[in-house]
């Protein structure tokens, strides 16, 4: 059967390099693609949301946010802002940043901020997201 090559990088850090993959489902910024072995050659843009990929009959899922992919001859390559695995994750302290961006948000502030406050309770949700859907696989 044939596979896809997974690669997941951001500026920090590599989260995946040279995965084999059956499935690659992506949150692309005109709504969720499935990349299946033999896809087009296709480029887009990302948008902040959950990533999962199957190998066998595991599932596994990280949170991107924002950035670019291309699929290439069965090589996907996420070129993201930020992501994050399941176990990077502090489930408290998301939800202490969740909360504090919120109420900076709910009291005004610069139109700098207030973009900046968004964003960053994107980031606290999808994370929270992630961490619910590990709670799931956890009790499944």
């Amino acid at each position: 059967m044939n596979k896809l090559s997974l690669t997941v990088l951001t500026p920090e850090k590599v989260l995946i390099e040279n995965l084999e993959v059956e499935s690659i489902t992506i949150p692309a910024w005109d709504g969720e693609m499935c990349v299946l072995p033999g896809h087009i050659p296709y480029m887009a843009q990302l948008r902040e949301g959950i990533l999962k990929y199957k190998t066998g009959t595991d599932e596994e899922y990280l949170s991107i946010f924002w950035g670019f992919f291309e699929v290439y001859k069965n090589k996907v390559t996420i070129l993201a802002e930020d992501a994050n695995t399941p176990k990077e994750i502090d489930e408290e302290k998301t939800r202490q940043e969740y909360q504090r961006a919120k109420d900076a948000l709910v009291s005004g502030g610069k139109k700098e901020s207030m973009d900046e406050l968004e964003a960053q309770m994107k980031k606290m949700m999808i994370n929270l997201k992630l961490m619910n859907i590990r709670h799931k696989k956890k009790n499944n």
